[in-house]
C-alpha cells in the first residue's frame, strides 16, 4: 500500500487550510474526498469524448459507451458478482433502496408479509420499506441493537418466520461502526425463512473487501461518493435470476425493447432498470475510484481502517464528559459517534471547525436510534484511507479544547 503521505497527496483538497489550520477531514461517512485520478477522468470525458451512451454510432458515443459499460465489469470484479449484467446503476443508495422496495414488494410479497430491518438503520433503509408497507399492507419490524451497539442475533432469530419476506440490514453502521456477521445472518435467514437478504453497503463497500458470492446474500446496495467517486452514482447488485423476475420502477429511455401505443416490452437486465440518460460521466468517475482502491488493495484499506479504529478506541474513552457510541465487537468500522454532556452537538462541531476539524453533527439519518438513546444529536468522526493517527490526535485535542470553551 502507498505511504500515507503519498495517498494524501493524491487528494487536492488537502492542499487547503480551514480557519488558518490544515484541514482535518473526518466526515467520510457523509462523503469521501476525491483523488485527482477521478477528477481527471471525469474532466477527460467532458472535454474529449462527451456524447450520450447507447444512442450513437459515431466515435464519441462509441468511446463513451465503451467506458460506461466497462464500469459494470469493474464493479463486478470489485464485489465478486457472478456477472456484469447483475450491476445496476442508480443515483445512489437511497434510490437503490427505493427501487428494491417498490419492485420486490410488488413481485415477491403479499398482504401480511413482514420486512425486518435493524434499529440502527440509515433512513434510506427504513423509509422506502415503510412506504411500501403502508401501500401494500405489509409490516416492518426492527431487530434490536444491544447496549454495547452490537446486533442482537437472538432477537433476529425470534423475529424470523414464514411471513418474513425481506431482511434488509446495515453492513457497517454509519453511527457506531457496527459490523454484523453477515455470513452468520445469512445462515440464520436461510434456515428460518425464505426471505430475500439485502445488505446496505454504503459504508461497508468503501472500507472492506466484499465478496457477494461468499456472503450468500441476494442484493447489495452502495454509493459512489462514499468510496472516492462522484455524487449522483450508486450501484444495486442482485442475483440475476431475481432481477429477471422483477419489474422496472421507472419508465422511458433505454429500459425499453419495443414501444407501441398501447403497450411496451422491456430491455434485458440490467438495462430494464435504467430509465433515461444515465449518469454516465459519474459512472466512469466511479470506475476510476474503483481502479484507485483496487491498486491500494482492499485488504490494505480494511487493515488501515482496523488500525485506526483500535487507536481511536484508546484516545476517546478517557475524555471527561464524552460519551462514545461505538460497537464493542472485535471488528467494527472506524466510525465514532459521540455526545458531550450539556453541550449541543452543533455547537461542538462549529467549535471544532475553528481548529480545522470537519466532523458531522446531527442525527446522521439514524434518527430513530438517537431517539432510542434519548439524545437528539451527536457528532461523528469517520476516518478513511487519507487519515492517520495524527488526524485522530488533532481531533482529540480540538475536542478537549472545544469542550472547555463550551462548558
Amino acid at each position: 500500500m502507498k505511504s500515507f503521505e503519498d495517498i494524501k497527496s493524491d487528494f487536492p483538497i488537502f492542499k487547503r487550510e480551514v480557519n488558518g489550520k490544515p484541514l482535518t477531514y473526518l466526515d467520510s461517512g457523509a462523503t469521501s474526498q476525491k483523488p485527482q485520478i477521478v477528477l481527471d477522468k471525469m474532466n477527460e470525458i467532458y472535454t474529449v469524448s462527451n456524447a450520450n451512451v447507447h444512442r450513437g454510432t459515431y466515435v464519441l458515443s462509441a468511446e463513451t459507451t465503451h467506458a460506461y459499460e466497462g464500469v459494470r465489469n469493474k464493479c463486478k470484479d470489485f464485489i465478486n458478482a457472478y456477472e456484469s449484467d447483475e450491476i445496476i446503476f442508480a443515483k445512489g443508495s437511497t434510490e437503490g433502496f427505493n427501487f428494491l422496495a417498490n419492485s420486490i414488494s410488488k413481485k415477491f410479497m403479499e398482504p401480511g408479509d413482514e420486512i425486518l430491518v435493524t434499529e440502527i438503520e440509515h433512513h434510506a433503509n427504513i423509509i422506502p420499506w415503510q412506504m411500501v408497507a403502508q401501500e401494500n399492507d405489509l409490516e416492518v419490524k426492527y431487530i434490536k441493537v444491544n447496549e454495547d451497539f452490537t446486533l442482537n442475533l437472538d432477537d433476529l432469530s425470534e423475529k424470523l418466520n414464514s411471513k418474513t419476506k425481506v431482511v434488509s440490514i446495515v453492513g457497517e453502521s454509519n453511527l457506531s461502526g457496527l459490523l454484523p456477521d453477515i455470513n452468520e445472518i445469512t445462515t440464520m435467514v436461510r434456515e428460518k425463512s425464505d426471505s430475500l437478504l439485502i445488505i446496505d453497503g454504503a459504508q461497508l463497500v468503501p472500507h472492506r473487501k466484499i465478496d457477494v458470492q461468499a456472503l450468500g446474500i441476494d442484493f447489495l446496495v452502495f454509493s459512489g461518493h462514499k468510496m472516492l467517486g462522484p455524487t449522483g452514482i450508486g450501484v444495486v447488485w442482485g442475483r440475476k435470476e431475481l432481477l429477471e423476475k422483477m419489474d422496472p420502477v421507472y419508465g422511458g429511455g433505454d429500459m425499453i425493447e419495443e414501444v407501441y401505443y398501447d403497450k411496451a416490452t422491456w430491455a434485458p437486465v440490467p438495462h430494464k432498470f435504467e430509465a433515461g440518460t444515465p449518469p454516465y460521466v459519474e459512472a466512469i468517475g466511479l470506475g476510476s475510484a474503483i481502479d484507485y482502491l483496487t491498486e491500494l488493495d482492499m485488504e490494505n484499506v480494511q487493515n488501515h481502517s482496523d488500525e485506526l479504529r483500535e487507536y481511536g478506541k484508546t484516545i476517546f474513552d478517557d475524555i471527561d464528559k464524552v460519551n462514545v457510541i461505538h460497537s464493542s465487537a472485535e471488528k467494527a468500522g472506524c466510525t465514532f459517534g459521540m455526545y458531550v454532556d450539556n453541550v449541543h452537538a452543533t455547537d461542538l462541531s462549529l467549535m471544532l471547525d475553528t481548529h480545522g476539524v470537519a466532523v458531522r453533527s446531527g442525527h446522521h439519518c439514524v434518527q430513530p436510534f438517537h431517539r432510542k438513546l434519548g439524545i437528539d444529536a451527536t457528532i461523528r468522526a469517520t476516518a478513511y484511507i487519507y487519515n492517520d493517527k495524527n488526524d485522530l490526535d488533532v481531533f482529540k485535542n480540538a475536542l478537549i479544547e472545544s469542550i472547555k470553551m463550551l462548558s
